[in-house]
Parts: C-alpha cells; sequence; structure tokens
C-alpha cells in the first residue's frame, strides 16, 4: 500500500541547501517536508574541506557554528606556489566544522519548529501530471512506499541531480555537468602525531604535478588533526585522487605522520558558473545541483546557503501570489544570476585559465608578484581579475625580461572574457522566453574564448 502525502514544498536532499532552506522556512506556516536517503549520522556527509567563510552566516541570517561543530576558528588562507618557497597569505575569519554536527543543528531546529523530516527514505521517480511536476515517489529504508505531492519541489540532492534528471529533457533545468566542468575529490580527516604549527591557518598548495588541474589542502581541525585531501580536474584521464593521496602525499611528513584515520572518502565536485536556470514549472534547484559553488575552490557550503535564502524568498512570494510556475520562481534566478552568480561566472572564466598553466607558469606569476595575496582574495572571492597601471606596467617589464610577454597578453584577454561574462550574468533576462537567446550569447562568448585560449577540452 502506498500512503499519499500533500505538502506546500517538498525539499528532497537536506545537506546544505536543502537543510538551510528547511530551517529558514521553519516558522512561515506552510507545510514542509525535508527527505533525505542517510540517516542522523550521516547528514551533510558528502566530503569536504570542513571549512566555510564566517561572512555566509551573516549574509544569510543562519546561526554561527557553535562547539562541539565549530572545530577550529580561521584566520586566513595560505597559498604555497608549487615549489612551495613562496606563501601568500590571505587574512579572513571563517570556521573548520563538523559538517554532520551543524547540519543536524539545522534540521532538528526546522523539525522541532513542525517541518516533517523524513530520513532514510529515497527518491525514486518524479511524478509528472499532464506534462507538469506534481510530486515525488519514495521508498523508505523499511520498505514503505509514499507519494509526495507539492506546489513546489526543491532538489537538493547534489550534482547528480536525482530529480533534476528526472525531469523532461526539453525542461532547461536538466542541464549535465560536463566532467571537465568538475573536479574528483578525495579527502581524509585524520588525528596527527605532532601539534600544528598556526591550526587557525588553512593551507592551499597550488601544484599541477600533485594534483593536475586543481590544488590539495591542508586544513586543521585543531592542534592535532586535519581536513587532507585534494581535487583533480575531471574528464582529462588524471590519476585517481585517493592514488594521489596514497603514492604522493603521504609520503610528506606533515601528511604521512597519522597516528588514526577518522574518516575517508572521494566526491564529485562541481567546478563551473551557475546552471542557466535553477527553476521551472513548480521546480527548483539549488546548492551543487545548481552549480551554485566557487568555481576556483569548488567551496559550496556557504554559496548553497546563499541560495537557499534567495529561494525561501522566492518561495514566499510564489506562495503570496499563487504563483508555482517559471514565472512565478523566476525571481529566484534573477537574485542569484545578477548577483553571486556573475561573480561566480567570472571565476569560472578565471578557472579555465588557470587549468592551462603549468607549475613553472604559475611559480612565475606567483613570484613576479602578477598574483598577490590580496589580488589572489579579490579573485577568489569577488571573481574580478584586476590591474592598476603600476602592476601591468611592472608585469610587462618582467614579462620582457623573462621571456614572457604572452602571459601578460593572457592575462589582459582574461580580465576581459571575466568583465564580459559577468555584463552578461548582469544582463540575466527578466522572463523565462527571453533565456534560450541569453544562453546562445553565453554558450557563443565560452567557445570564442576557449578558442583563442587554446583549449581543446
Amino acid at each position: 500500500m502506498t500512503r499519499e502525502l500533500k505538502y506546500d514544498v517538498v525539499i528532497v536532499g537536506l545537506g546544505p541547501a536543502g537543510s538551510s532552506l528547511a530551517y529558514m522556512l521553519r516558522k512561515t506556516g506552510l507545510r514542509i517536508a525535508g527527505l533525505d536517503w542517510v540517516d542522523w549520522d550521516h547528514l551533510w556527509g558528502k566530503p569536504c574541506g570542513d571549512a566555510i567563510g564566517a561572512h555566509h552566516f551573516e549574509e544569510t541570517g543562519l546561526p554561527h557554528p557553535q562547539p562541539p561543530a565549530l572545530m577550529q576558528k580561521v584566520s586566513g588562507i595560505d597559498i604555497y606556489s608549487p615549489s612551495e618557497e613562496i606563501r601568500l597569505r590571505v587574512y579572513g575569519e571563517g570556521y573548520m566544522i563538523s559538517r554532520n554536527l551543524y547540519g543536524r543543528s539545522l534540521v532538528k531546529e526546522a523539525m522541532d519548529s513542525g517541518v516533517d523530516i523524513y530520513l532514510k527514505t529515497r527518491v525514486g521517480q518524479v511524478i509528472m501530471e499532464n506534462g507538469k511536476l506534481r510530486g515525488v515517489a519514495a521508498t523508505t529504508r523499511d520498505g514503505e512506499k509514499l507519494r509526495f505531492y507539492a506546489d513546489i519541489i526543491v532538489d537538493a540532492t547534489g550534482s547528480g541531480g536525482s530529480i533534476r534528471r528526472k525531469l523532461p529533457p526539453s525542461w532547461p533545468v536538466n542541464e549535465p555537468l560536463k566532467k571537465t566542468d568538475a573536479a574528483v575529490a578525495y579527502r581524509r580527516i585524520v588525528e596527527l602525531g605532532y601539534d600544528i604549527e598556526e591550526p587557525e591557518f588553512i593551507r592551499i598548495y597550488l601544484n599541477q604535478r600533485i594534483a593536475p588541474g586543481g590544488y590539495w589542502w591542508f586544513f586543521p581541525k585543531g592542534k592535532r588533526s586535519a581536513n587532507i585531501g585534494l581535487g583533480v580536474q575531471g574528464g582529462r584521464g588524471h590519476p585517481h585522487p585517493a592514488q594521489i593521496y596514497r603514492d604522493v602525499l603521504m609520503k610528506r611528513p606533515e601528511v604521512g605522520s597519522e597516528v588514526k584515520v577518522i574518516a575517508d572518502s572521494g566526491a564529485l565536485v562541481p567546478t563551473r558558473r551557475p546552471a542557466n536556470t535553477l527553476v521551472w514549472d513548480n521546480f527548483i534547484g539549488i546548492g551543487d545541483n545548481g552549480y551554485t559553488v566557487n568555481p576556483i575552490h569548488g567551496g559550496g557550503m556557504g554559496y548553497a546557503m546563499t541560495a537557499a535564502r534567495h529561494a525561501y524568498e522566492t518561495i514566499m512570494e510564489a506562495f503570496e501570489k499563487g504563483d508555482y510556475t517559471r514565472r512565478g520562481l523566476w525571481g529566484l534566478n534573477l537574485r542569484y544570476m545578477k548577483g553571486l552568480g556573475a561573480k561566480q561566472a567570472g571565476l569560472d572564466i578565471f578557472r579555465i585559465f588557470l587549468q592551462q598553466l603549468d607549475d613553472e607558469e604559475i611559480e612565475w606569476g606567483i613570484r613576479t608578484g602578477i598574483m598577490r595575496a590580496s589580488e589572489a582574495y579579490e579573485t577568489s572571492v569577488k571573481g574580478e581579475l584586476k590591474a592598476n597601471l603600476g602592476i601591468v606596467e611592472k608585469a610587462r617589464i618582467l614579462a620582457k625580461l623573462l621571456g614572457r610577454p604572452s602571459m601578460l597578453l593572457k592575462l589582459k584577454m582574461v580580465a576581459d572574457y571575466m568583465k564580459q561574462v559577468k555584463t552578461l550574468y548582469k544582463a540575466y533576462p527578466e522572463n523565462p522566453e527571453a533565456l534560450p537567446k541569453w544562453v546562445d550569447s553565453v554558450e557563443q562568448l565560452y567557445k570564442e574564448y576557449k578558442e583563442k585560449l587554446g583549449v581543446t577540452w
């Protein structure tokens, strides 16, 4: 026998995006259901660096993590050149968290406020009626069959998109993730046999030999524990990061001095601009599902929270107007794409450029001062590649002296395309009918950019 359930909003996936949205909707008076296949001990279980900037909590209104979910306060990031002879220190407040404990706190608060939570429940199919999305069919681990009906279905199931990929292929939200626009990541959470120096600074290492098309990281979670991992660009035949970890990183004393492995796992991480649209009729996709990530470092928690905040505002408007169509939900696109989405699109252009560089070029850029700490932060956070006249003149002289005038030309071209794509996103279409033309413009810009850069993937 199948049990049928009616809600206003059904959220599938209770990771950072889904649980944040459930928390935000908890006191609205709407009938909300949150579903996830995992149990309490595995909420927010996707492998991650576990680091998040404090500004995300200020911007979304979500509670700052507290002990025991808060494991280490972060004062900044150290970025190392391939030789590790140069370190760029970027100051900024953040946290290293226990994802599970923080996620559980949001879900519990939502549940205590009236949100119905269904854990250990897997969605199998979408329910379509007369070409419209009406709900989802699910099965619990105990074998009970459930059918959830709602005015709005939210897919927060990650880049796999367990709802999105079951929608009609003609729907523009059904946008596949190219392998080269993702990173294959692997990380371990370990106890170490020594005291970590300056645990309040997380470390990122740029090294194409170790992490081709990505980077490797060392993020302390206290004096003697750390989250250590790496990500490599997908779709280009690179070795699996777990193999690189074992064969290369474990030979380094700071990594190989592990006393205990607390957890280890891998994941596919989107590293691209946002999806062309986050909404369609009765549908919203947020978090990794909508590729709302930072393309440079693959961080997704804070951006999932921001997408959830915009989704919350859009849902409230939709119920006030009684319009759950693509038009009624279009405000989410306008909020996200013209703001954070534009920055992420700029970062995506920069990401493609970085993935074409070798270690010698990265080392040169950092050593000559073209990549300074303040500018690295400006680019990775704000999606802008700025160069004042003094820096440009200095770079031109150095490029000539070192025989690298082409690098300066590439940097200028990259900055121009970053500006162009941001302009396109800030002019995101005001209605769904104009979306195809806008998508064509974005795709043409990317095609032109990749041809000029010599990118073949």
